[in-house]
């Protein structure tokens, strides 16, 4: 009886830590005009979420698993290709639902505009 009492908290305590996002949800906004991006998990280091704007932007995000992640990257269009001009990435351990990530802006002198974005864990 009395393993059973120190058993249950401890099970209990593990199983509240271990909380994985089921997506991260990342409001991008260009031109005053927000966007929304759902981004799912993977394994693959090169599985990425992205949309492209008119303007020539391009934001896309990553969630690893493991190691438990988010990366973004900013592009912008250069004629016949996109070219990186900035990247993040933020450790997701210990964050919890709903924790509300880094906001980040992004000027592209070249386009003469900027991308803002702020991401969120999203869980079921």
């Amino acid at each position: 009886m009395s393993l059973a009492r120190y058993l249950f908290p401890a099970i209990f305590a593990l199983t509240s830590i271990v909380v994985a996002a089921e997506e991260i949800e990342c409001s991008v906004v260009v031109r005053s005009e927000p966007h929304i991006i759902l981004i799912k998990p993977s394994n693959s280091p090169y599985e990425v979420t992205k949309i492209d704007f008119d303007n020539g932007f391009r934001f896309a995000g990553q969630l690893l698993k493991d190691p438990y992640k988010l990366k973004t990257y900013t592009y912008f269009d250069s004629k016949d290709r996109y070219v990186l001009i900035h990247q993040s990435t933020e450790t997701l351990v210990g964050k919890n639902c709903e924790s509300r990530l880094g906001e980040n802006t992004v000027y592209s002198p070249r386009l003469e505009i900027e991308l803002s974005y702020q991401c969120q864990l999203k869980c079921e």
